[in-house]
């Protein structure tokens, strides 16, 4: 990588005075990405009983991205006004590398060595992102200030991105059904039926061309990057002359989300099924639901693209207050409410309606497309914080933090059977997201020190209590309720923990 920045002064040119910010930035990184899974073959059991078999190949993916980047920003500043203008533009580029990776030892056939000679998907991402702001003093006198800004956002390309689509040397698999005939826990290649139609795969892998160097995947001549618009708009006070508090908006919108789009397949060859789990463990829940599986078998062809009609809203207000160190003490506390949806506006936004024609994924989903109800969701709409130190007589400082947030989304689950024409399972959500949570968390953590001086020479004990209370409040269960273990923890706060230290200082 190699980077270059200036800046330049003007005063007093154009009726008020201008600090220059520019700057360029080249980077030229290669990547090669190994993988292996021990065995070539996933076991999959359900509900304690063998269900199936995920056939994998090597992955050998090698990759090269160049990047440019040129910035310029101006402060300009007039009497009670700052304004800031600016903008971004970065250009990325890059290309899929020759490699090679061996046939699967077990499923020669199905997974077949690959001698891959490399592509460029002939796109080229350049961004043009803007920078507008400004602040205002009210009143004059640098105790009342408003403040707004708008920026655009875009995202960082890896090695691979786009290029890395065409190759069909990452680590694919395809997956089949498995009876565990010997009863080893094994998976023996006589004991798995690709007979028939699989049951899931990777998108890079067509079944129908095993042999094939590239993947059954095409990149969109016109993909964009993904993108984030960002407003702000804010109000900062002194009062006195130790305190201040504010107050921002924030409202951001996320959108350019990007997806493999099946060719010739979408939402309308999806069918609804009805399922209710045949086993249910003691306190879980196992209604019946509602999933789709596709009335014909999934294509492999498909488009690497935009999501139509997808996106994604935020929307929060931020409160502070803070002090500063006087009369032996000092405090800082914010308060952080927010709201944060995810829309499919259209059915072209989605293939599989599992959840998402439920509407019980309307919010708090993750970035990709589709409905994503496998990942976990990290979401609190109020966040607390509150600390600050206190000096004892003697010099000894005292300090404390609070830490408090809404419990994170509990989304529980029912899994699907393995759906038709290679659908695979699925996670239908028994409740809208956010809507069922975890319990919320409140933590403390504690510090006491004191510095003691030897001339040029300092040392500090100190004492700290992480998690005062030895709070164990969860943070993870088991969501899906029609398993053997469904609702069982398996993550909570940390405990109290009592680290003692003696920096020296000379």
């Amino acid at each position: 990588s190699f980077a270059v920045a200036s800046n330049y002064f003007l005063p007093g040119r154009l009726g008020g005075d201008h600090a220059l910010k520019f700057g360029y930035r080249w980077r030229s990184a290669h990547s090669t990405s190994l993988t292996h899974r021990g065995g070539f073959v996933v076991a999959r059991v359900a509900r304690g009983v063998p269900d199936s078999a995920d056939i994998y190949r090597d992955g050998n993916a090698v990759s090269h991205l160049d990047t440019h980047a040129f910035y310029l920003q101006d402060t300009f500043t007039r009497n009670r006004l700052t304004l800031n203008l600016g903008f971004r533009v970065d250009r990325q580029d890059d290309e899929s590398g020759v490699a090679e990776v061996p046939a699967n030892p077990f499923f020669p056939q199905l997974m077949p060595a690959i001698s891959y000679q490399g592509a460029d998907a002939g796109v080229t991402w350049t961004d043009f992102s803007p920078r507008l702001g400004f602040t205002y003093d009210l009143t004059g006198d640098g105790r009342n200030i408003v403040s707004s800004s708008y920026s655009t956002y875009f995202g960082q390309m890896g090695p691979g991105e786009l290029s890395g689509q065409l190759a069909a040397t990452g680590a694919v698999f395809v997956r089949y059904p498995w009876d565990d005939v010997n009863a080893d826990g094994f998976v023996q290649p006589a004991e798995v039926d690709t007979t028939g139609s699989f049951l899931s795969k990777s998108t890079a892998y067509d079944p129908d061309h095993p042999t094939k160097t590239t993947s059954p995947t095409t990149v969109d001549p016109g993909v964009r990057n993904d993108r984030t618009r960002e407003f702000i708009v804010g109000f900062d006070r002194q009062v006195g002359s130790t305190m201040a508090v504010g107050a921002n908006y924030i409202w951001r919108k996320y959108d350019q989300f990007r997806w493999n789009d099946r060719i010739g397949f979408t939402s309308a060859d999806y069918r609804s099924v009805s399922f209710t789990p045949t086993t249910c463990p003691a306190g879980a829940r196992c209604e019946a639901v509602t999933y789709f599986e596709p009335t014909r078998q999934i294509p492999s062809a498909n488009v690497y693209t935009n999501v139509p009609d997808r996106y994604r809203n935020f929307s929060g207000v931020e409160l502070t207050f803070q002090r500063r160190y006087t009369n032996r003490w000092q405090m800082s506390a914010s308060l952080a409410l927010n709201d944060a949806r995810d829309y499919w506006d259209s059915p072209a936004a989605y293939e599989d309606p599992t959840n998402v024609a439920n509407e019980h994924a309307a919010q708090y989903a993750p970035e990709s497309g589709g409905s994503g109800v496998g990942d976990i969701f990290t979401n609190s709409r109020w966040l607390v914080k509150l600390g600050g130190p206190y000096t004892l007589p003697g010099d000894v400082n005292v300090a404390a933090f609070y830490n408090g947030r809404q419990g994170y989304p509990f989304p529980q689950y029912i899994q699907t059977p393995n759906r038709a024409n290679g659908a695979g399972r699925d996670e239908v959500l028994l409740d809208e997201l956010g809507s069922v949570r975890l319990d919320n968390l409140h933590m403390i953590d504690f510090r006491l020190d004191k510095v003691i001086r030897f001339g040029p020479r300092t040392l500090t004990p100190t004492f700290e209590i992480f998690n005062l209370t030895n709070n164990n409040t969860v943070l993870a269960i088991n969501r899906n309720q029609a398993a053997s273990n469904a609702n069982t923890i398996s993550g909570i706060v940390a405990p109290r923990v009592v680290p003692l230290g003696l920096p020296v200082r000379f």
